[in-house]
């Protein structure tokens, strides 16, 4: 049996973050309702709707939504109005820049949000454009970040039996996804910079073109791995060679 097995979650989202985070918790064995194992089409704008929603709410575990904020208070399905009828379930909202604050209501898309969090800023090759990473950075952490906060909840509801709100911001989650640039900055107080494809602390952690126009990855991340490397290059002799430490 999966370990979410005959937990029941409301999804009310669109686009990457809420709808991943809502099949992370599918795949763990929850029943989504709305995304991934069962549909339900509504018009939120319609009274019957909300009584529909509202009447789910009462006989679930966990409500992850990705409107904009302030859009589900209009619309009678906030945080309170869903307490209202079931005051254990879990609220898990995912939005671009959080439930408060100035941004709130901003639109935020993935580009936008790598953009204003700073993951632009160290991404490319050093005096170039910014490159837009391959991958929907944002969306993805949002969503990894949705799905943590949510099964804390849930711990949280088997344990203290009071669900838990959540108001996860993709834009958090890209700032904290960020160890390598925030320790850098709070130890040395220097700005990041883009490296291209090299590493902040390890040499060689690159990509290397080769002879026939393909590109080898090299990681060597500690001493041990170093040597190794510089074995097979014949170059041992150099390991102990103090510009290299």
């Amino acid at each position: 049996m999966r370990p979410l097995a005959g937990i029941r979650v409301i999804e009310l989202a669109n686009f990457i973050a809420g709808p991943l985070a809502g099949t992370l918790l599918a795949d763990m064995g929850a029943d989504v309702i709305n995304r991934n194992k069962r549909s339900l089409a509504l018009d939120l704008k319609q009274p019957q709707a909300i009584e529909i929603v509202l009447k789910l709410a009462a006989s679930s575990d966990v409500l992850l939504e990705a409107y904009r904020p302030g859009a589900l208070e209009a619309l009678g399905l906030g945080s309170a109005d869903v307490k209202a009828v079931n005051p254990r379930i879990v609220y898990t909202s995912v939005s671009g820049f959080g439930q408060t604050g100035p941004e709130r209501r901003r639109a935020g898309v993935n580009l936008i949000i790598e953009a204003f969090s700073g993951a632009l800023s160290v991404t490319g090759e050093p005096g170039k454009m910014p490159m837009r990473p391959g991958l929907q950075t944002a969306d993805v952490f949002g969503a990894l970040f949705a799905t943590y906060a949510t099964l804390a909840s849930l711990l949280g509801v088997a344990r203290q039996g009071e669900g838990r709100i959540a108001d996860v911001s993709l834009v958090e989650a890209s700032i904290a996804a960020a160890a390598w640039e925030a320790a850098e900055y709070l130890e040395t107080g220097r700005v990041p910079q883009p490296l291209g494809n090299r590493h902040r602390l390890n040499a060689p952690y690159q990509l290397f073109e080769t002879a026939d126009g393909r590109y080898l990855a090299i990681g060597t991340p500690n001493d041990q791995l170093f040597g190794r490397l510089m074995q097979v290059l014949g170059l041992a002799a150099h390991v102990g060679d103090a510009r290299l430490a």
